[in-house]
């Protein structure tokens, strides 16, 4: 049986609303946090060729370090494990070299002309903008329907005759230069002049580094601040830097560090991108696109 797990293909346009509910088996819902314990089901909408359903097999993906079954009346649950060459870290402060590597539900019957629904749990990456697929195997007694195709570069995805069930991990996928990653980037919707730019930064690297600077075409200059209290009152302030420590993260959001963006030439509108271009001390430069989110939107960062 094969296994999937793709990460970045949210960027071939993939609208996973957009395919048919009951066309063939999803899982629902279809998007989830990064590094969340998440909850879905593998919707079945019919049997195969007019036969009642008897078993349903869904893989569980390489990047999934815990799978749980949800307990169905009528029906037998069993787990196969799959066997890692290394240990894992599998959450809660726990290792194993062990973990699920498919959940079969069978005994049951789900006639033709009717729909089920079989729940998991998984505890996905944290890999914003990734994609999991999911390849599921439906049995109607001696007949067998395998759903585990998946769109390749250019081709449309809903022209597939039997699509894995897809989850997407929300986000903007990382981008990363040396030792950096540059995780969760975002914007504010604007229509004022000033606007400002969030995201984490990670350090991977056993060597601390630093953000030296921004540049972005849509504004005429950009500036690295923080806030700082002074009195009663928050006020911004420039910085000549922002540190990265050697193994940490420094995390640009509201009310902290952040990117400044003055003097936009067009207003930030929800929805559209724009070019940010970052220079770091010993990395160099990498440019990241800023998807601009509405007006008050915290970015919705996700961190342990």
């Amino acid at each position: 049986m094969s296994t999937f797990f793709t990460a970045g293909l949210a960027a071939l346009g993939l609208s996973l609303s957009a395919v048919p509910a009951l066309a063939h088996v999803t899982a629902d819902p279809a998007e989830a946090a990064p590094g969340s314990y998440f909850r879905t089901a593998l919707r079945v909408p019919h049997g195969c060729n007019g036969q009642p359903t008897t078993a349903i097999t869904v893989a569980i993906p390489e990047g999934i370090v815990s799978a749980k079954a949800q307990a169905k009346p009528g029906w037998q649950v069993q787990t196969e494990m799959r066997k890692l060459a290394q240990p894992v870290d599998l959450g809660h402060g726990r290792k194993g070299d062990s973990i699920v590597g498919a959940v079969t539900w069978s005994g049951g019957s789900l006639a033709n002309d009717l729909f089920d629904e079989f729940g998991l749990v998984l505890k996905l990456p944290d890999a914003p903008g990734a994609q999991i697929a999911l390849a599921v195997t439906q049995r109607c007694g001696e007949q067998e329907i395998r759903w585990d195709q998946l769109a390749q570069a250019g081709q449309n995805p809903h022209a597939l005759e039997r699509p894995a069930a897809l989850i997407r991990i929300a986000g903007e996928p990382a981008a990363s230069v040396g030792s950096i990653r540059v995780q969760q980037p975002f914007a504010r919707a604007t229509p004022a002049k000033v606007g400002g730019a969030f995201m984490v930064l990670q350090n991977g690297g056993a060597t601390a580094d630093r953000l030296l600077k921004a540049e972005s075409p849509i504004a005429a200059s950009v500036e690295l601040h923080t806030h700082v209290k002074d009195g009663e009152a928050i006020r911004m302030r420039p910085v000549e830097a922002i540190a990265l420590p050697a193994g940490g993260e420094a995390k640009l959001e509201p009310g902290g560090y952040h990117i400044m963006l003055i003097g936009l030439k067009q207003p930030l509108k929800e929805g559209t991108r724009f070019p940010l271009t970052l220079t770091f001390e010993k990395a160099g430069k990498i440019t990241v696109e800023i998807p601009v989110q509405k007006a008050g939107a915290g970015g919705g960062h996700h961190h342990h």
